[in-house]
């Protein structure tokens, strides 16, 4: 999204291409929201010349990007994804047509989003940045009910945070699979299910996530622990703490560390977490997050890497990551708690499927029209148009169709 000195901002063109939604205050160009809760300032960067927005809060200011930012993004790093995987169903996601359906610009009568229809879907959490965002939105809402739930019946929910010694030599995908093996162990052997039944234990959800720093990549767990409110939290410290390391061990892995190996929260911090798993945070997006400072970076950091250096480096890592993330389960409940909370199961494909039955339709596109969004990389900035002018769509597609022609003609 930056924008050089001397950088043309009125083509058509390019991912990050600007057009005329990025001159309205509803495109590009950030916003207050409705209840006017987000205090902005914008700074000029003096080496760029771009524009950056800040939002301001009592801890200081960070960089806010509008959705339809957020969005651009998605579509950029996938692009980076597509050229590591050109073979992928990932590369094909949101690119190609469902055999027999048009591709369609749909929008929900309660958001102003706009969306297509009629394209396939890989419905990858670990690979791909479009079907992430959908997938874990609607997977932390399952999370946030699950929790509003287990208050209500009165129990308590814990946030437990479970990792490794890690190094830079490590093979994650062992690393994964004795990690795996060793909370099997912790869950099912005799010494966890005795503590289990103990501490008054409901169940829990495991989710996956994962780093990379100057040490390797560094997988750990986040899990959300419901129980019946009989023990304080230093009483499952002090349990578990012991019966992971020792699991650990037994699956191959080096002993965790008493001061950082299994740290237990409470209840405000698993649902601050839930909470925050909405707005691209911890647990479900916490490999498509930001990471700040040294804590390394994650999956979608290596393609933000690639897009805006060319590294090498992070090309590579995202490749190993993929391949080692490749098919497993990005958030595990334990057996009967999604019917003790009222949760509906769904899969990832079920839940990157649905759609909103009361959603307009704002175009309906040709496969000319498509070729020539495609071609373009203006996905993005089509979207953008729908929601802020959609009158102005089919003017747009013909700017694109001429720009197509024209680059034909001059192969």
């Amino acid at each position: 999204m930056t924008v050089k000195k001397g950088q043309k901002t009125d083509s058509y063109l390019g991912i990050n291409g600007r057009n005329d939604s990025a001159l309205q205050p509803c495109g590009f160009q950030p916003t207050k929201n409705p209840e006017n809760e987000i205090n902005l300032v914008q700074e000029i960067d003096t080496e760029t010349g771009e524009i950056i927005t800040y939002k301001v809060t009592d801890k200081g200011k960070k960089v806010y990007r509008t959705p339809q930012e957020n969005r651009a993004e998605r579509y950029a790093l996938k692009s980076v994804v597509n050229a590591i995987f050109p073979k992928s169903q990932t590369a094909k996601c949101s690119r190609m047509k469902i055999p027999h359906q048009s591709v369609r610009i749909l929008k929900a009568p309660d958001f102003n989003k706009a969306h297509y229809s009629g394209l396939t879907r890989c419905s990858s959490v670990w690979w791909c940045p479009l079907c992430a965002a959908k997938i874990s939105e609607r997977r932390r809402a399952e999370l946030v009910s699950a929790v509003a739930t287990a208050k209500a019946m009165g129990w308590q929910v814990l946030l437990m945070t479970l990792t490794i010694p890690h190094g830079l030599g490590d093979d994650v995908k062992v690393m994964l699979d004795q990690m795996l093996k060793a909370w099997r162990k912790v869950t099912t052997s005799r010494a966890g299910q005795s503590l289990k039944s103990m501490l008054g234990i409901e169940g829990t959800i495991r989710g996956l996530e994962v780093t990379d720093g100057v040490n390797g990549f560094h997988p750990h767990f986040h899990v959300l622990v419901f129980a019946q409110p009989t023990f304080a939290i230093h009483a499952f410290q002090d349990v578990y703490l012991p019966l992971w390391q020792d699991a650990c061990v037994k699956a191959g892995l080096p002993r965790p560390s008493d001061e950082r190996g299994l740290k237990v929260d409470d209840g405000s911090f698993a649902a601050k977490y839930a909470s925050k798993w909405g707005l691209e945070e911890e647990m479900t997006k916490g490999h498509t997050k930001t990471t700040k400072g040294d804590k390394g970076m994650t999956p979608w950091d290596m393609l933000r890497d690639v897009l805006k250096n060319d590294s090498e480096r992070s090309r590579g890592r995202f490749y190993i990551y993929a391949t080692a993330f490749k098919g497993r389960r990005q958030l595990h409940w334990s057996i009967g708690l999604k019917a003790l909370l009222g949760v509906t199961e769904t899969t990832d494909e079920e839940l990157n499927a649905m759609e909103d039955e009361h959603a307009s339709v704002l175009a309906e596109l040709t496969d000319k029209d498509w070729q020539a969004v495609m071609r373009s990389h203006c996905e993005s900035s089509l979207l953008d148009i729908a929601e802020t002018n959609p009158e102005a769509i089919p003017e747009f597609l013909k700017a694109l169709k001429r720009n197509f022609r024209d680059d034909s003609d001059d192969e």
